[in-house]
């Protein structure tokens, strides 16, 4: 089974839109597919139909507890923020969540210097980790479901991303908290989101900025996308604030890029929500989303250029004088 057998069919690129570093090519499709009505995350969260706690009062990094008390599905896309609790999390993979559902999802810590609680309930940070940081992370989370069934992330390479990024915008945060950075680019990353609105019909696109693919999202309606659009944008416009303007993108690019994307092959994975957790990675690229009642309500796919590679490789590091002392001690 290929990408090409999960997402709608019948795809078209449009033409590409640029704006200061970052380039967008909308992808569009002529069918439509039968979902019910679908709330996001922040939007259930914004009415009070669906909660997020620690799951219990002493907490689990790696879980947080979900209720829907809503009467629609709620989805939650890979690498949300949520903002609260003991220290903010980001979750690990994508679900759909049921109305009347109680169940434990995937996360990831934010937040490495808190644990301790600064509201009981969690909000929706309305946004998605930064693109770089998602690639690196979805390899991770893949590596475990194959390894392990588990949707479990490298929590320290988390860490290590949110102190890359805050030292990258010199940003400070005594709790090394990624919304601290952030916070400190928002007015500039907003521009992104009012300069470059969804168009009529379209469901996803291909982010690009200088250096080539930053990578794809796609949703299973142009309604889902619209509303998820501010959320999608924001997390691959922090991968260009630096950059010089963007004039042009390659001829062809985007078509060769997404024809070798369709040509991928997936696994289909139970989902701790419902349906199935999707899942592809080749030596060039990595993907993941969600497969339920016959369609693709989402789906996201970064290349593995050489910096991720480098990334993923396997890390040995001296301990430092400290840490060694404490081993002896607990001897």
């Amino acid at each position: 089974m290929k990408v090409s057998d999960v997402v709608q069919r019948d795809m078209v690129l449009a033409e590409a839109v640029l704006l200061h570093g970052l380039g967008v090519v909308p992808i569009s499709a002529g069918g439509a597919v039968d979902l019910p009505v679908i709330d996001l995350l922040d939007e259930a969260m914004g009415r009070g139909s669906v909660r997020i706690t620690e799951t219990t009062e002493a907490g689990e990094v790696p879980f947080l507890l979900l209720v829907n008390e809503g009467e629609r599905p709620v989805l939650i896309l890979e690498g949300e923020e949520l903002v609260g609790g003991k220290q903010n999390r980001i979750v690990n993979t994508t679900l759909v969540i049921l109305p009347g559902s109680v169940l434990k999802i995937p996360v990831s810590c934010m937040e490495a210097g808190r644990w301790a609680t600064r509201q009981e309930q969690f909000d929706s940070g309305k946004a998605i980790f930064r693109a770089k940081s998602r690639a690196l992370h979805k390899r991770n989370v893949s590596m475990s479901l194959a390894r392990e069934g588990s949707f479990r992330g490298e929590q320290g390479a988390v860490w290590e991303e949110v102190q890359q990024s805050l030292h990258e915008l010199r940003a400070a945060s005594p709790t090394s908290d990624f919304r601290a950075g952030r916070e400190q680019v928002a007015h500039r990353i907003e521009e992104f989101v009012q300069g470059l609105p969804p168009l009529e019909g379209q469901l996803g696109a291909i982010f690009f900025s200088q250096a080539g693919v930053l990578g794809a999202e796609l949703l299973g309606t142009p309604d889902l996308f619209a509303r998820a659009y501010g959320k999608i944008i924001r997390s691959f416009a922090f991968e260009v604030l630096s950059d010089p303007p963007l004039e042009s993108i390659p001829e062809g690019l985007a078509a060769h890029w997404w024809s070798a994307v369709l040509d991928t092959n997936v696994s289909l994975h139970a989902s701790p929500g419902v349906g199935e957790d999707i899942r592809c990675g080749s030596g060039e690229l990595i993907g993941s989303g969600l497969y339920w009642r016959d369609a693709c309500v989402h789906f996201s796919c970064f290349p593995v250029n050489k910096t991720l590679k480098d990334s993923m490789a396997p890390r040995t590091r001296r301990a430092s004088a400290g840490e060694r002392a404490r081993r002896l001690q607990n001897r």
